[in-house]
């Protein structure tokens, strides 16, 4: 039986297209990895189709870190691809259907709109006084965003408040996957405080 990581691997990289592919696996050619980690050699990723990748990212990173590369890749593939699609919006001929900007479905219920500032840095000071039990949000972030040493340094502070600050201190070295990432961890924790800022 799948694991769930390969599960997610699979439909992740069997929604993209012939091109989209190949501009991941240039993405993921590029990607800081953690320490003790090795590229996945680049013959390799060549000639690699997405079962074939699915494989090597489980094989080179396990099934939860390899996600989180195939998952950073992919957001870094969608940004380009709604620059490209907001540039060719004017030019548009009437009935012909614009790629879709988003990609796979995985993608599909993040917050993000187009040109604008992320829901996390929009409400900043809302989530760093408002947000309670944080522990929780950190241990959801663990080894997926925060690695042991910031995990640890943040815990250590004695508040919610000063957790939620410190926590955003971090947040001008990520990158937007990073960011929706800490969104779902607090939509799921913090369902009514997301619900009010979001104004639902």
């Amino acid at each position: 039986m799948e694991g769930t990581g390969r599960h997610h691997l699979l439909q992740t990289l069997a929604g993209l297209g012939k091109d989209e592919l190949q501009r991941w696996k240039e993405k993921l050619s590029k990607i800081a990895l953690k320490e003790g980690y090795q590229r996945i050699p680049q013959a390799l990723l060549e000639r690699a189709d997405p079962e074939a990748l699915a494989e090597l990212l489980i094989s080179f990173y396990g099934e939860e870190y390899g996600l989180q590369l195939a998952l950073l890749a992919q957001a870094s593939c969608s940004a380009e691809q709604v620059t490209t699609d907001v540039s060719s919006v004017a030019g548009e001929l009437p009935g012909r259907k614009r790629p879709d900007p988003v990609g796979p479905q995985l993608f599909r219920a993040l917050p993000c709109k187009i040109d604008s500032k992320h829901f996390i840095d929009q409400h900043r000071e809302q989530l760093i006084q408002r947000v309670r039990q944080v522990d929780g949000v950190l241990d959801k972030l663990y080894n997926t965003v925060l690695d042991n040493e910031q995990y640890q340094s943040i815990r250590a502070e004695r508040t919610d408040p000063e957790k939620m600050r410190k926590l955003f201190d971090l947040l001008p070295s990520w990158n937007r996957a990073c960011k929706d990432q800490l969104y779902q961890v607090l939509e799921a924790k913090q369902k009514f405080l997301i619900q009010e800022l979001k104004g639902t």
